[in-house]
Protein backbone atom coordinates (compact mmCIF):
# COMPACT_ATOMS: atom_id res chain seq x y z
CA UNK A 1 0.00 0.00 0.00
CA UNK A 2 2.91 2.68 0.57
CA UNK A 3 4.30 1.33 -2.33
CA UNK A 4 1.17 2.22 -4.39
CA UNK A 5 1.03 6.18 -2.61
CA UNK A 6 5.15 6.14 -3.40
CA UNK A 7 3.97 5.98 -7.39
CA UNK A 8 1.54 8.60 -6.92
CA UNK A 9 -1.63 6.81 -6.69
CA UNK A 10 -4.77 8.06 -3.85
CA UNK A 11 -5.43 5.70 -1.24
CA UNK A 12 -8.93 3.82 -1.45
CA UNK A 13 -10.34 0.39 -0.84
CA UNK A 14 -7.78 -2.83 -0.34
CA UNK A 15 -9.65 -5.68 -0.88
CA UNK A 16 -8.40 -8.87 -0.37
CA UNK A 17 -9.45 -12.51 1.11
CA UNK A 18 -9.38 -14.57 4.32
CA UNK A 19 -5.67 -14.73 3.98
CA UNK A 20 -5.34 -11.59 5.04
CA UNK A 21 -7.78 -9.24 6.68
CA UNK A 22 -9.81 -11.76 8.20
CA UNK A 23 -6.50 -13.61 9.75
CA UNK A 24 -4.34 -10.88 10.49
CA UNK A 25 -3.56 -8.98 14.01
CA UNK A 26 -4.74 -5.08 13.88
CA UNK A 27 -1.47 -4.30 14.87
CA UNK A 28 0.08 -6.16 12.27
CA UNK A 29 -1.90 -4.70 8.91
CA UNK A 30 -5.04 -2.98 10.25
CA UNK A 31 -3.44 -0.32 12.32
CA UNK A 32 -0.82 0.55 9.73
CA UNK A 33 -3.23 0.40 6.63
CA UNK A 34 -5.99 2.55 8.13
CA UNK A 35 -2.55 5.07 9.03
CA UNK A 36 -2.12 5.12 5.51
CA UNK A 37 -5.74 5.87 4.41
CA UNK A 38 -6.55 2.28 3.29
CA UNK A 39 -10.34 1.10 4.21
CA UNK A 40 -10.48 -2.87 4.21
CA UNK A 41 -13.01 -4.75 1.87
CA UNK A 42 -13.00 -8.72 2.64
CA UNK A 43 -14.95 -11.28 3.75
CA UNK A 44 -15.65 -12.82 7.40
CA UNK A 45 -14.36 -16.02 8.82
CA UNK A 46 -17.12 -17.97 10.07
CA UNK A 47 -16.47 -17.64 13.94
CA UNK A 48 -16.77 -13.61 13.43
CA UNK A 49 -20.29 -13.47 11.64
CA UNK A 50 -22.89 -12.41 14.06
CA UNK A 51 -22.58 -10.21 16.83
CA UNK A 52 -18.96 -9.92 18.25
CA UNK A 53 -18.65 -8.39 21.17
CA UNK A 54 -19.82 -4.43 21.55
CA UNK A 55 -19.49 -1.75 24.08
CA UNK A 56 -21.13 0.76 26.10
CA UNK A 57 -24.75 -2.01 25.21
CA UNK A 58 -24.10 -1.53 21.44
CA UNK A 59 -23.47 -4.53 19.36
CA UNK A 60 -20.77 -4.70 17.14
CA UNK A 61 -22.16 -7.15 14.19
CA UNK A 62 -20.30 -7.00 10.47
CA UNK A 63 -18.04 -4.41 10.61
CA UNK A 64 -20.97 -1.93 12.30
CA UNK A 65 -22.35 -0.75 15.31
CA UNK A 66 -25.86 -1.34 16.05
CA UNK A 67 -28.30 -1.36 18.82
CA UNK A 68 -28.50 -4.00 21.38
CA UNK A 69 -32.33 -4.35 20.50
CA UNK A 70 -31.64 -5.26 16.75
CA UNK A 71 -33.93 -8.50 16.70
CA UNK A 72 -31.92 -11.35 16.79
CA UNK A 73 -32.99 -13.32 13.26
CA UNK A 74 -31.14 -9.46 11.45
CA UNK A 75 -28.23 -10.77 13.57
CA UNK A 76 -27.45 -13.76 12.52
CA UNK A 77 -28.73 -12.62 9.14
CA UNK A 78 -25.20 -14.26 7.82
CA UNK A 79 -24.51 -17.30 9.89
CA UNK A 80 -28.22 -18.49 8.44
CA UNK A 81 -27.25 -17.73 4.84
CA UNK A 82 -23.88 -19.65 5.04
CA UNK A 83 -25.48 -22.48 6.27
CA UNK A 84 -28.42 -22.38 3.57
CA UNK A 85 -31.39 -21.86 6.14
CA UNK A 86 -32.96 -18.49 4.51
CA UNK A 87 -32.26 -17.99 0.54
CA UNK A 88 -29.94 -15.04 -1.01
CA UNK A 89 -33.06 -12.59 -1.41
CA UNK A 90 -34.31 -13.19 2.24
CA UNK A 91 -31.09 -12.10 3.05
CA UNK A 92 -30.38 -9.27 1.09
CA UNK A 93 -34.18 -8.24 3.35
CA UNK A 94 -32.61 -8.60 6.41
CA UNK A 95 -29.44 -6.89 5.65
CA UNK A 96 -31.21 -4.06 4.61
CA UNK A 97 -33.59 -4.40 7.41
CA UNK A 98 -30.84 -4.17 9.88
CA UNK A 99 -28.83 -1.03 8.98
CA UNK A 100 -31.88 0.91 10.13
CA UNK A 101 -30.61 -0.26 13.87
CA UNK A 102 -27.58 0.85 13.22
CA UNK A 103 -25.92 3.93 15.49
CA UNK A 104 -25.70 7.14 13.89
CA UNK A 105 -22.68 9.36 13.80
CA UNK A 106 -23.30 12.26 15.30
CA UNK A 107 -19.15 13.47 15.18
CA UNK A 108 -16.56 12.74 13.19
CA UNK A 109 -13.43 10.35 14.64
CA UNK A 110 -10.88 13.38 16.69
CA UNK A 111 -7.38 13.18 16.76
CA UNK A 112 -7.50 10.30 19.87
CA UNK A 113 -9.12 7.75 17.55
CA UNK A 114 -12.95 8.36 19.15
CA UNK A 115 -16.35 8.57 17.37
CA UNK A 116 -19.67 10.07 18.82
CA UNK A 117 -22.62 7.96 18.24
CA UNK A 118 -26.05 7.92 19.48
CA UNK A 119 -29.27 5.50 19.70
CA UNK A 120 -30.75 5.55 16.05
CA UNK A 121 -34.49 6.28 17.95
CA UNK A 122 -32.51 10.09 18.31
CA UNK A 123 -32.14 12.81 16.52
CA UNK A 124 -33.65 15.23 13.34
CA UNK A 125 -33.43 11.43 11.34
CA UNK A 126 -34.41 8.53 13.50
CA UNK A 127 -34.92 5.10 11.68
CA UNK A 128 -36.51 3.35 14.57
CA UNK A 129 -38.55 3.65 17.17
CA UNK A 130 -38.06 2.38 20.63
CA UNK A 131 -40.02 2.01 24.10
CA UNK A 132 -36.95 3.65 25.84
CA UNK A 133 -36.84 6.42 23.63
CA UNK A 134 -41.08 7.59 23.26
CA UNK A 135 -40.67 10.51 25.67
CA UNK A 136 -37.97 11.77 23.38
CA UNK A 137 -39.63 11.19 20.23
CA UNK A 138 -39.90 14.33 18.01
CA UNK A 139 -40.18 13.05 15.03
CA UNK A 140 -43.53 11.45 13.66
CA UNK A 141 -43.62 11.91 10.16
CA UNK A 142 -43.70 8.34 8.88
CA UNK A 143 -43.80 4.49 10.32
CA UNK A 144 -40.37 3.23 11.23
CA UNK A 145 -39.09 -0.19 12.77
CA UNK A 146 -39.75 -0.65 16.27
CA UNK A 147 -37.32 -2.07 18.38
CA UNK A 148 -39.55 -5.28 20.31
CA UNK A 149 -39.91 -4.86 23.89
CA UNK A 150 -38.58 -8.66 24.52
CA UNK A 151 -35.43 -7.52 22.32
CA UNK A 152 -34.30 -4.97 25.17
CA UNK A 153 -31.39 -5.38 27.60
CA UNK A 154 -32.30 -5.97 30.78
CA UNK A 155 -29.35 -2.96 31.53
CA UNK A 156 -29.40 -0.28 30.17
CA UNK A 157 -26.16 1.01 29.16
CA UNK A 158 -25.04 4.08 28.25
CA UNK A 159 -26.34 4.08 24.46
CA UNK A 160 -29.91 3.77 26.09
CA UNK A 161 -29.83 5.88 28.46
CA UNK A 162 -27.71 9.06 27.29
CA UNK A 163 -28.15 11.01 23.78
CA UNK A 164 -24.65 10.25 22.73
CA UNK A 165 -21.56 8.01 23.65
CA UNK A 166 -17.65 8.52 22.90
CA UNK A 167 -16.61 4.95 21.14
CA UNK A 168 -13.28 4.12 20.95
CA UNK A 169 -12.49 2.88 17.09
CA UNK A 170 -10.16 1.07 17.98
CA UNK A 171 -12.45 -1.14 19.44
CA UNK A 172 -14.22 -2.29 16.08
CA UNK A 173 -11.05 -1.37 13.76
CA UNK A 174 -10.63 -5.46 12.46
CA UNK A 175 -14.30 -5.77 11.65
CA UNK A 176 -14.76 -2.03 9.77
CA UNK A 177 -15.15 -2.16 5.97
CA UNK A 178 -15.75 0.26 3.21
CA UNK A 179 -18.91 -0.96 2.69
CA UNK A 180 -21.38 -2.55 4.99
CA UNK A 181 -21.17 -6.42 4.67
CA UNK A 182 -23.76 -8.23 3.26
CA UNK A 183 -24.95 -5.54 0.31
CA UNK A 184 -25.42 -5.42 -2.47
CA UNK A 185 -22.63 -2.67 -3.22
CA UNK A 186 -20.25 -4.45 -0.89
CA UNK A 187 -21.11 -7.68 -3.15
CA UNK A 188 -20.33 -6.18 -6.58
CA UNK A 189 -16.85 -4.60 -5.52
CA UNK A 190 -15.81 -7.65 -3.65
CA UNK A 191 -16.50 -9.56 -6.06
CA UNK A 192 -14.97 -7.49 -9.07
CA UNK A 193 -11.97 -7.07 -7.09
CA UNK A 194 -11.76 -10.94 -6.26
CA UNK A 195 -12.30 -11.96 -9.59
CA UNK A 196 -9.60 -9.28 -11.04
CA UNK A 197 -6.89 -10.33 -8.80
CA UNK A 198 -7.27 -14.07 -9.78
CA UNK A 199 -7.59 -13.02 -13.26
CA UNK A 200 -3.87 -11.84 -12.87
CA UNK A 201 -2.96 -14.37 -11.20
CA UNK A 202 -4.09 -16.98 -13.64
CA UNK A 203 -1.77 -14.97 -16.40
CA UNK A 204 1.43 -14.88 -14.31
CA UNK A 205 1.00 -18.61 -13.92
CA UNK A 206 -0.05 -19.96 -16.88
CA UNK A 207 2.46 -21.88 -19.37
CA UNK A 208 3.26 -20.05 -22.35
CA UNK A 209 4.75 -16.46 -21.12
CA UNK A 210 5.67 -15.98 -17.56
CA UNK A 211 4.62 -19.41 -16.00
CA UNK A 212 5.85 -18.08 -13.02
CA UNK A 213 4.30 -21.51 -11.25
CA UNK A 214 6.66 -23.47 -12.63
CA UNK A 215 9.93 -24.23 -10.94
CA UNK A 216 12.00 -24.86 -14.10
CA UNK A 217 11.65 -20.85 -14.49
CA UNK A 218 13.86 -20.36 -11.30
CA UNK A 219 16.08 -22.64 -11.18
CA UNK A 220 18.51 -21.15 -8.48
CA UNK A 221 19.04 -21.70 -5.05
CA UNK A 222 17.89 -19.84 -1.93
CA UNK A 223 14.64 -17.57 -1.67
CA UNK A 224 16.98 -14.44 -2.04
CA UNK A 225 17.76 -15.58 -5.80
CA UNK A 226 14.57 -16.83 -6.67
CA UNK A 227 12.90 -13.81 -6.08
CA UNK A 228 15.25 -11.93 -8.17
CA UNK A 229 13.78 -14.53 -11.39
CA UNK A 230 9.91 -13.50 -9.81
CA UNK A 231 10.64 -10.06 -9.95
CA UNK A 232 11.63 -10.30 -13.81
CA UNK A 233 9.05 -11.98 -14.52
CA UNK A 234 6.29 -9.68 -13.18
CA UNK A 235 8.45 -7.13 -14.21
CA UNK A 236 7.70 -8.43 -18.06
CA UNK A 237 4.28 -9.43 -17.43
CA UNK A 238 3.66 -5.71 -16.45
CA UNK A 239 5.32 -4.48 -19.61
CA UNK A 240 3.45 -6.41 -21.61
CA UNK A 241 0.53 -5.72 -20.26
CA UNK A 242 0.84 -2.03 -20.67
CA UNK A 243 2.10 -2.67 -24.49
CA UNK A 244 -1.54 -4.50 -25.07
CA UNK A 245 -3.31 -1.70 -22.68
CA UNK A 246 -1.39 1.10 -25.13
CA UNK A 247 -1.98 -1.15 -28.10
CA UNK A 248 -5.91 -1.56 -27.72
CA UNK A 249 -6.45 2.17 -27.09
CA UNK A 250 -4.37 3.69 -29.84
CA UNK A 251 -6.42 1.54 -31.94
CA UNK A 252 -9.78 2.22 -30.17
CA UNK A 253 -9.04 6.03 -30.27
CA UNK A 254 -8.09 5.34 -34.45
CA UNK A 255 -11.96 4.48 -34.57
CA UNK A 256 -13.36 6.86 -33.15
CA UNK A 257 -13.93 10.83 -34.81
CA UNK A 258 -11.69 13.44 -33.50
CA UNK A 259 -12.48 17.32 -34.01
CA UNK A 260 -14.72 16.13 -36.93
CA UNK A 261 -12.27 14.49 -38.81
CA UNK A 262 -12.61 11.28 -40.66
CA UNK A 263 -11.89 7.56 -38.88
CA UNK A 264 -8.57 6.66 -39.44
CA UNK A 265 -8.05 2.99 -39.71
CA UNK A 266 -4.84 1.08 -39.07
CA UNK A 267 -2.69 0.08 -41.76
CA UNK A 268 -2.10 -3.42 -42.74
CA UNK A 269 1.11 -4.95 -42.97
CA UNK A 270 1.10 -5.38 -46.28
CA UNK A 271 0.28 -2.00 -46.98
CA UNK A 272 2.57 -0.81 -44.93
CA UNK A 273 5.56 -2.57 -46.63
CA UNK A 274 6.39 -1.49 -50.03
CA UNK A 275 7.60 -4.59 -50.98
CA UNK A 276 7.37 -8.68 -51.07
CA UNK A 277 9.71 -9.68 -48.87
CA UNK A 278 9.57 -13.54 -50.35
CA UNK A 279 9.99 -12.27 -54.17
CA UNK A 280 11.75 -8.65 -53.29
CA UNK A 281 8.77 -7.06 -55.67
CA UNK A 282 6.03 -4.07 -54.73
CA UNK A 283 2.41 -4.37 -54.87
CA UNK A 284 2.95 -4.04 -58.91
CA UNK A 285 4.69 -6.63 -58.91
CA UNK A 286 8.14 -4.84 -59.97
CA UNK A 287 11.63 -5.89 -58.66
CA UNK A 288 13.48 -3.49 -56.50
CA UNK A 289 16.24 -2.25 -58.82
CA UNK A 290 18.96 -3.00 -56.36
CA UNK A 291 18.03 -6.37 -56.17
CA UNK A 292 17.42 -7.32 -59.96
CA UNK A 293 18.92 -10.68 -60.55
CA UNK A 294 20.75 -11.13 -63.98
CA UNK A 295 20.73 -14.54 -66.01
CA UNK A 296 23.68 -16.58 -65.55
CA UNK A 297 25.74 -16.90 -68.34
CA UNK A 298 28.93 -18.66 -69.32
CA UNK A 299 32.21 -17.29 -70.03
CA UNK A 300 31.21 -16.08 -73.51
CA UNK A 301 28.53 -13.93 -72.19
CA UNK A 302 25.52 -16.18 -74.00
CA UNK A 303 22.86 -18.50 -72.40
CA UNK A 304 23.57 -21.23 -70.13
CA UNK A 305 24.18 -24.30 -71.94
CA UNK A 306 21.28 -26.73 -71.38
CA UNK A 307 22.21 -30.06 -70.12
Amino acid sequence: MRATKALGLESGVGDADKQYWANSTTERLHDDALNEGFTPSTDYRVHRLGAQGGDHGALFIGGGTYCPGTPEPLQNATKEHLGNIIDTATYRERIKSRSAFQLHVKEKPDAKGRVVLRCPALGPSPTVTCPLRELLKTVTDKARPAVDGADLPDFADKICAQHSVSFDTAKFTRTAQAFEYGTPEWDKFHTHARNSIESLNHQIKSAGTEDIESASRRRVRGFGAAQIIVTILLTNFNLRKIAAFMSDKIKDDAKKHVHGEPVVRPIRRRDREWHNPYTDTDLAGVMRPDKAKHPASDETGGPPLRT
